[in-house]
């Protein structure tokens, strides 16, 4: 049986199940994409997550049971039932748009992590888009609780994989003026609502999308 320490229970705890104790951020992560396209259809997206080092160190020591600096396929499910899964509640800190129409990925796919050198955590799975209408579709990754930080890394932070004899797509990242968020920063540890409309109380937040450009 798997020991955990204090310290990891508290950082998991925060991660997966419980909003932010304020408004300031707890834990940092960067968060990159790939986007692929199959043939002429845009099939979804990779996330990457890299972690910082506390909570790096803490899941690693959690699930790193052989103790070889490294996650084998045994070790990765326990990671990511115990510190991924219950992310689902919070949407997986992705939002996805198309005009006014605005969604949630109902689960990943092909989860897997690993860990770089220095001891550094990442997170990579698949969110599938095969469904979406062609033209431009927008994905922003923020945690609305303002727990964790989440920033995009200084190099390539979106790759698209395409075939050119099908598909010319382009990106570009975007603050989003026209469709802001709104939160509840008194609410409580177990307030999971994305507020899409103002109500008084509520304090609003403007995402950072990536906007993907394509057609058919």
């Amino acid at each position: 049986m798997q020991t955990f320490s204090v310290r990891t229970a508290f950082a998991c705890l925060l991660l997966c199940s419980s909003a932010a104790l304020s408004a300031h951020p707890h834990l940092f992560m960067t968060s990159s994409a790939e986007f692929v396209w199959e043939k002429d259809r845009l099939a979804g997206f990779w996330l990457e997550w890299e972690f910082d080092q506390f909570f790096s160190t803490d899941t690693i020591y959690a699930h790193d049971v052989d103790r070889n600096g490294s996650l084998n396929a045994a070790e990765i499910k326990e990671v990511y039932n115990n510190a991924f899964i219950n992310l689902k509640n919070y949407y997986f800190f992705t939002f996805i748009r198309q005009g006014g129409n605005r969604w949630n990925p109902p689960g990943v796919r092909n989860f897997t992590a690993g860990i770089r050198p220095g001891g550094v955590l990442w997170y990579r799975f698949f969110i599938d888009l095969s469904t979406a209408a062609p033209g431009e579709i927008n994905v922003a990754v923020y945690d609305y609780t303002f727990f964790c930080d989440i920033r995009s890394p200084d190099k390539n932070p979106v790759k698209l994989t395409f075939d050119p004899q099908y598909a010319n797509p382009s990106w570009s990242v975007v603050e989003n003026k026209d469709f802001p968020v709104y939160y509840n920063p008194l609410g409580g540890w177990d307030d999971t609502t994305i507020y899409y409309e103002w109500k008084k109380g509520l304090e609003t937040y403007y995402p950072r999308e990536i906007r993907i450009s394509y057609a058919k």
